[in-house]
Formats: structure tokens, C-alpha cells, sequence
């Protein structure tokens, strides 16, 4: 992967947690991350910690329909200052409130 890559699309893969790893090891200047329909890994927590830590300045994350995830992992979403664009669409997730952009946030999806 090149280091001026600024965009990864990763769709309907099982394997999205290896992948992500991969790209981990590789710093960059990514900004946008779409997970579309992945599998994240029992650690997608850890997941989502290492994505805010290695690429602070991402202003687009779309996890849609990306499993599983919780209210940690959700809770550290608002450490991207810079975060422009969010979506989160069916993530099975019960409950979930966060502090984002100075508002508060609240997503509530039963399946």
C-alpha cells in the first residue's frame, strides 16, 4: 500500500480485522475508512482504538453493518477531531451514548 493512500474501502470480508492489522504496520495519511459489511474480530475494540490512535486525522468512518461492536469500542470515536462524516448503520448495537463534537449522541437499534 502506498503511504499517500488517503482512502480504504474494505467490503463484505470476513477477514476485515486481519486486513486492518496489515494496514496498522504501514502508517499513512489515510482520512477515510469505509468498513462495509465486515466482520471486525472478537478484539473490535481494539480495533477501534488502534484506527483512532494510527489516523487521528480521518474525517470520514463508515462502519456500516460491521460486527461487532460495543459501547468501548464506540466510546473512543470522539477522540477523531477531526471527523467530518460518521455512519453507523445496522451495527446491532442495544444501547450506546457518547460525547461527540460537544453534542450528545445516542443510538438505540433493536433487532
Amino acid at each position: 500500500m502506498a503511504p499517500a493512500l488517503h482512502s480504504l474501502i474494505i467490503n463484505d470480508r470476513e477477514d476485515a480485522a486481519h486486513i486492518l492489522e496489515f494496514v496498522f504496520h504501514i502508517r499513512g495519511y489515510l482520512r477515510k475508512l469505509i468498513l462495509d459489511s465486515c466482520w471486525l474480530g472478537e478484539g473490535s475494540t481494539g480495533i477501534l482504538k488502534n484506527i483512532v490512535e494510527l489516523y487521528p486525522d480521518l474525517v470520514v468512518l463508515s462502519l456500516v453493518n460491521c460486527q461487532p461492536l460495543t459501547s468501548d469500542g464506540y466510546s473512543v470515536i470522539p477522540r477523531l477531531k477531526k471527523l467530518s462524516e460518521l455512519k453507523l448503520f445496522m451495527c446491532q448495537v442495544r444501547y450506546v451514548c457518547v460525547k461527540l463534537l460537544d453534542t450528545h449522541v445516542s443510538i438505540c437499534e433493536c433487532m
